[in-house]
């Protein structure tokens, strides 16, 4: 469940957002890990930072293309992000990915919008460069997938100029640094433009959590 922010400061709106995010983790790991695997062990292993910066004017370039060809069709910055998630996915798992039978091979992907300036709440003027603070988790089937992606130069080349990347900072991921209210650093920053936003309400879209869960039917 979203966490409830009603009449909350930017600050706690982030920490509440931060700290369900870690919840979404460990609960993820919990039901990847091996069963006498420490849960550390499994996040360094499996756990990546990741800020996705783009090429505007590539992207806006790529947008205007398509639209001529299959009529308007604008993506916001976080429909890249599931389109680049469904990419490695179809790399890493194969073609038929999206089946149910391979949902439990798709590694967990938080994906927030930031805007240069966010950390200074008061301060901060016109949004502008739109980019992308990311926590992910491979599960073991696909980790050393993605690792041999990011050796191959080539290939990572070819993916960051399909989705119009200018740039991928990739970390590995450490959530136990955390703070003094107990949500992990890593989530926090992740997760800082959303309190901001939440009062300004001028952007709609500033968060995606993948796979996207499918509620089971029953029979």
């Amino acid at each position: 469940m979203q966490p409830s922010h009603a009449h909350l400061s930017s600050h706690s709106i982030t920490s509440q957002y931060a700290s369900w995010f870690d919840d979404r983790i460990n609960e993820f790991i919990e039901a990847h890990k091996g069963k006498f695997e420490p849960t550390s062990f499994f996040k360094r292993q499996n756990g990546f930072f990741i800020t996705i910066s783009f090429d505007h004017a590539s992207r806006k370039q790529r947008q205007e293309d398509s639209e001529r060809i299959d009529g308007p069709n604008s993506k916001s910055t976080l429909d890249t992000f599931t389109d680049l998630y469904n990419y490695l996915c179809r790399i890493l798992i194969g073609r038929n990915y999206h089946r149910p039978s391979f949902h439990d091979l798709k590694p967990l992907a938080i994906g927030c919008l930031d805007m240069n300036g966010s950390r200074y709440w008061k301060s901060m003027g016109e949004k502008e460069n739109p980019h992308i603070h990311s926590i992910w988790i491979f599960t073991d089937q696909t980790r050393d997938g993605f690792l041999k992606l990011l050796a191959d130069k080539q290939r990572l080349l070819s993916i960051k100029e399909r989705f119009s990347i200018r740039e991928l900072d990739i970390q590995q991921l450490d959530l136990d640094d955390r703070n003094p209210t107990d949500e992990s650093r890593v989530s926090s920053y992740t997760a800082k433009f959303i309190g901001h936003n939440n009062h300004q309400l001028t952007i709609s879209d500033d968060f995606r959590i993948l796979p996207i869960e499918h509620a089971r039917s029953k029979h």
